[in-house]
């Protein structure tokens, strides 16, 4: 998996998320991964402006809490994806606290190796971010029709996959 690894070859830049990126994530979310809940749930713009804001302000007073991050071309700083990382969740049957994905969106629009190497790319961000604060456990899930790939990257990255759950011990 290194061969994806964070590189300063890479085209665009990983940093945190800010306040001035929440109309550029929801507008990728919008062109890209909408459709996927239609019939389902109705998108609801200004309420995940929120949750995006809010999550963004507590992640500069309280880094320890979650990790919101953004990937930007770095000659035209166009986003390129994102990803949102919450911790202290838990199941109703186990003690051991997870650090659970919220997101992970590329654009749809990049070529297959961008999108694959950007999704590792967050994976590897997430694992290191886990071990540097001792969580015991990593979650992510995917709703995505199309989610071999996906899924098949946790795999490569040492995860326990059941269904579009994938679980991986960090400690």
């Amino acid at each position: 998996m290194s061969k994806y690894s964070i590189s300063p070859n890479d085209t665009w830049v990983w940093t945190l998320a800010q306040q001035d990126d929440v109309f550029d994530i929801l507008d990728l979310v919008e062109q890209n991964y909408q459709h996927e809940i239609a019939g389902i749930l109705t998108p609801n713009r200004p309420r995940m402006s929120y949750h995006l804001q809010k999550a963004i302000l507590q992640q500069t007073f309280e880094p320890h809490q979650g990790l919101l991050t953004v990937a930007k071309d770095k000659s035209t700083m166009r986003l390129l994806a994102w990803s949102w990382l919450e911790r202290g969740k838990y199941t109703v049957y186990a003690n051991e606290e997870m650090a659970v994905a919220e997101f992970v969106h590329v654009d749809l629009n990049l070529t297959a190796r961008t999108r694959i190497t950007l999704c590792a790319q967050i994976l590897e961000m997430w694992i290191k971010w886990c071990t540097a604060l001792q969580i015991p456990v990593l979650c992510s899930t995917t709703i995505r029709d199309d989610q071999q790939t996906f899924i098949r990257l946790h795999e490569q990255q040492g995860f326990s996959v059941r269904g579009s759950f994938a679980y991986k011990r960090i400690v």
